[in-house]
């Protein structure tokens, strides 16, 4: 009953490798049914998963193996053929796993997911695209915006000039205010910049290679950027941030200013001692200051605590210029300095302890 290689891959031919088309067009070759009740032997197994192998295989035989497929076999049984089909899709499954390993993950989504369409890269997208896109990264950095937005239209108005054409990354302009800005670089880029490789800190565009039409992109995306919330509020920051230094470092140079803050800091109440009152922080961008009040104190008090900061910082904040953040408050609120002037701190929200923060006024 049993059937050499020759007749299995004949089999498995004129089923188009289809494993159980094979088997059971060979079972159907048996010319005597007892022979199917018989128990498989060791030998009948090692032989069929041999012959299966071997008629699946598509590289090149070994000596040994062409010796193991000259050998005889033997008669395999109805259980035996079961188990051959079981362990031959099982392979046949591994083969085809193996087969279609994605060599990347674009590859991968591809094969499983066909109808899914990734995002091209941006730097695939055309120019227009990828000035767009950079200038809409740009827009809570006003900085970054006003900077280039002075070198594109320099460049427009005198493209001779080499001046306006090189742009030094190692400046500490360029560096406070671009090279950590997410789009700026890669929309110079967009514009036909290159690196220079003899001089690597150097961003120039060649005169032949800038394009009108990109410029004048360039330059109408950067001012309809000027126009949003996130650039006003981000300006809005900048000034504030600047004229807060300004007032603060004012008393080294005026004898005036320190005379005014010396009067703010004699109208504050007593200070707690430690462990006592309430504990009020207050953030002045990058610094904060610290103070221990009573319960009882009121919100004008700290406002004279401030002026002994910066003698303008109350008047801002009582012109609603400027305003305190609650930062306890969630979401964070800001205080209405000229309606909680007499109120007390533990009406405010300051009580057993307060965070506020100095922030410019962005409410209408």
């Amino acid at each position: 009953m049993g059937f050499d290689a020759a007749s299995i891959q004949q089999a498995l031919a004129s089923s188009n490798g289809n494993l159980d088309q094979a088997t059971d067009a060979l079972l159907s070759r048996q010319g005597s049914p007892s022979n199917s009740q018989s128990t498989p032997s060791r030998a009948e197994e090692e032989s069929l998963q041999r012959a299966i192998q071997e008629s699946l295989r598509t590289v090149p035989l070994t000596p040994h193996e062409h010796a193991q497929r000259s050998k005889p076999t033997v008669p395999r049984t109805a259980a035996v053929s079961k188990a051959a089909q079981a362990a031959a899709r099982r392979a046949a499954t591994a083969r085809e796993t193996v087969s279609v390993t994605p060599h990347s993950a674009s590859t991968s989504l591809a094969i499983h997911h066909p109808e899914v369409r990734l995002v091209p890269k941006l730097q695939d997208k055309s120019k227009e695209e990828q000035i767009l896109r950079c200038a809409d990264r740009m827009k809570a950095s006003p900085a970054a915006v006003d900077t280039l937005l002075r070198t594109l239209s320099a460049v427009q108005k005198e493209p001779s000039n080499d001046k306006f054409r090189k742009i030094d990354k190692s400046t500490p302009g360029y560096q406070r205010s671009v090279a950590k800005t997410p789009g700026a670089e890669d929309l110079l880029r967009a514009m036909n910049y290159r690196l220079v490789p003899s001089r690597p800190n150097e961003l120039i565009i060649d005169r032949s290679m800038i394009d009108p039409a990109l410029l004048y992109l360039g330059i109408s995306a950067l001012e309809q950027v000027k126009g949003t919330p996130e650039y006003q509020q981000g300006k809005a920051q900048l000034t504030f941030t600047k004229e807060l230094a300004t007032i603060r470092a004012s008393a080294d140079c005026s004898t005036e200013e320190a005379i005014r803050r010396s009067t703010y800091m004699g109208q504050c109440p007593s200070e707690p001692t430690e462990g006592r009152g309430a504990l009020v922080q207050i953030v002045l961008v990058d610094e904060v200051i610290r103070r221990r009040f009573d319960g009882d104190d009121i919100l004008n008090d700290i406002l004279h605590w401030l002026g002994g900061h910066g003698s303008a910082i109350p008047d801002k904040l009582l012109s609603r210029t400027w305003t305190l953040v609650d930062r306890n408050a969630n979401p964070p609120s800001s205080i209405d300095c000229v309606a909680n002037r007499n109120n007390t701190l533990q009406y405010i929200g300051c009580w057993p302890s307060g965070k506020l923060e100095l922030l410019p006024n962005t409410e209408d």
